[in-house]
C-alpha cells in the first residue's frame, strides 16, 4: 500500500465518520449551551483581542504611527504616514470581520451538507398563499 493511498483512505474514513455523526446529530439543551459558550469565546478572541493586539503591534513594533524616510538614488522624501494608518486599520477590520464571516459561511456549509446527507431537497415549503 502506497503512502498516497493510505492517506486517501484515512481521509475517506475520517470524512465518513464525520458524515455519520452529522447525519444523526440533533441539538439538545446542553449541546446548544456548550456550543454558544464556545462560539462566544471564539468571537471575543477573534473579533476583539486579535485586532486589538494588531493595532498595538503595528504602532509600537512596526512604527506605523511615525513618518517614514525614503531614499531612492539622490532623492529623499518623507512619506506621509496616513497611508500606513489606513493599512493598519484595514488589516484590523479584516481581522475583526473574519471570524464573523467564518461562522456565517461555516454554518451555511454545514447545514447544506447535513440536508444533503439526510436526503432533503433545497426547496423548503413555507405554506400560505403563493
Amino acid at each position: 500500500m502506497s503512502v498516497e493511498s493510505a492517506n486517501m483512505s484515512a481521509a475517506t474514513s475520517f470524512k465518513g465518520s464525520i458524515e455519520a455523526r452529522l447525519k444523526v446529530f440533533e441539538w439538545t439543551w446542553t449541546t446548544a449551551v456548550g456550543f454558544c459558550i464556545g462560539i462566544t469565546l471564539f468571537l471575543l478572541i477573534g473579533a476583539a483581542v486579535i485586532p486589538s493586539f494588531w493595532l498595538y503591534f503595528a504602532d509600537q513594533k512596526l512604527h506605523f504611527d511615525q513618518p517614514q524616510h525614503y531614499h531612492v538614488w539622490f532623492v529623499t522624501w518623507d512619506a506621509t504616514f496616513v497611508w500606513l494608518r489606513l493599512i493598519r486599520d484595514a488589516v484590523a477590520m479584516g481581522l475583526s470581520t473574519g471570524p464573523i464571516v467564518t461562522i456565517l459561511v461555516g454554518a451555511s456549509i454545514m447545514q447544506n451538507w447535513r440536508r444533503k446527507l439526510r436526503g432533503q431537497t433545497d426547496s423548503r415549503p413555507t405554506g400560505g398563499y403563493r
